[in-house]
């Protein structure tokens, strides 16, 4: 289906209308996102993505014991938001930061520090997802 989208696009208008932005990253070469029936960004995924506040985010897992993990990721500088889920006895944090931030050093320091046992520690790209939702969610950031 997507090749035949992207075929077709080549010489009409596609109009894709869809939640699934993954979908949209694979298959269009431009993105219109609206908003409470207004048009609040039209360009190309690159574009989108490079316009980004927020440069992704990192993922840590790792056992913190009886610290809170969260709270303390929070007050490293690039740091926009720490959420926590549990995978068995793992803590696993996502952490929000600023464009263009890399926080892997620091939260690493931090890890030593506490003497937090660490399983996995990656930066986490963009995807149009954060960027509609760094759209239509602006006022909350």
């Amino acid at each position: 289906m997507r090749e035949l989208i992207k075929n077709l696009g080549r010489q009409h208008t596609i109009l894709l209308s869809t939640h699934i932005l993954p979908e949209v990253e694979m298959t269009c070469s431009r993105v219109i996102i609206i908003h409470k029936g207004r048009i609040e960004a039209c360009d190309t995924p690159e574009n989108l993505l490079g316009q980004l506040r927020q440069a992704g985010g990192v993922v840590l897992e790792a056992k913190v014991g009886k610290d809170n993990g969260a709270e303390e990721l929070k007050r490293i500088s690039a740091v926009r938001d720490v959420t926590t889920d549990v995978d068995g006895e793992w803590n696993v944090f996502s952490l929000r930061v600023e464009s263009g931030a890399d926080v892997r050093e620091e939260v690493f320091r931090l890890a030593t520090t506490r003497r937090w046992t660490v399983r996995e520690l990656t930066q986490r790209r963009a995807t149009l997802e954060d960027v509609f939702v760094e759209i239509t969610h602006a006022d909350e950031v």
